[in-house]
């Protein structure tokens, strides 16, 4: 009879990982982008681990070992199991579907029924389907063309605005980016934070639909 190793499994999850992980480093390192990989805290970690079912061999469970967050472009945040805390972020989401990101106007990447990347656009207060699956949209964060699906979004003087943006803050519209205005430069702007965009939004969807 032979006995299942279970050390050895383990092992070789943990040899994954870390090869998976390397492999992000070395495609961060390739980015013309500005990106920050933020340092992983034990605690969350463990945390993480005792709330949630993550298949180690997973795209989102090597982000979660290895990272704190990930910041593109001080623009876009993957959530981490640190600063950009995994945990807290999904607690403010009513909705079944993981949060993995969000970007600094509240607008969230979260994982669909049927595997793919969606974004709840702050726009309209609805769901799309990128139609992208989570290693395609990391690698569209670190590679893609970012800029055209914000261009909209961009107010003058925005590149050295955002460097001063926290990794708990986010850029608040008034009036909201999913009410109507005059003009995209016409809506006042202000720093606050994110969760409380967030729940803003949630807020009012469930206005909506109440």
């Amino acid at each position: 009879m032979r006995l299942y190793d279970v050390n050895a499994e383990k092992r070789r999850d943990r040899e994954l990982m870390e090869s998976t992980f390397q492999n992000i480093l070395d495609d961060i390192k390739n980015s013309k982008k500005a990106v920050a990989v933020l340092p992983s805290e034990d605690s969350i970690k463990a945390e993480v681990k005792n709330t949630y079912k993550i298949n180690n061999k997973s795209l989102l469970a090597v982000l979660l070992e290895h990272t704190g967050g990930i910041i593109i472009d001080h623009w876009i945040r993957l959530y981490g199991a640190g600063e950009v805390n995994f945990i807290s972020r999904n607690s403010l989401c009513p909705f079944d579907n993981i949060l993995i990101g969000e970007d600094i106007l509240g607008g969230l990447f979260m994982f669909l029924e049927n595997g793919n990347i969606g974004y709840f656009a702050p726009d309209c207060l609805e769901l799309e389907d990128m139609e992208i699956s989570f290693s395609q949209f990391l690698y569209w964060c670190l590679h893609g063309d970012t800029v055209t699906f914000y261009k909209d979004y961009f107010w003058k003087g925005w590149q050295k605005d955002v460097v001063n943006i926290k990794n708990d803050e986010g850029v608040a519209f008034y009036p909201f980016l999913w009410a109507k205005a005059d003009s995209f430069e016409s809506r006042a702007r202000e720093i606050v934070p994110i969760a409380e965009i967030i729940r803003l939004e949630f807020d009012f969807l469930k206005q909506l639909y109440a």
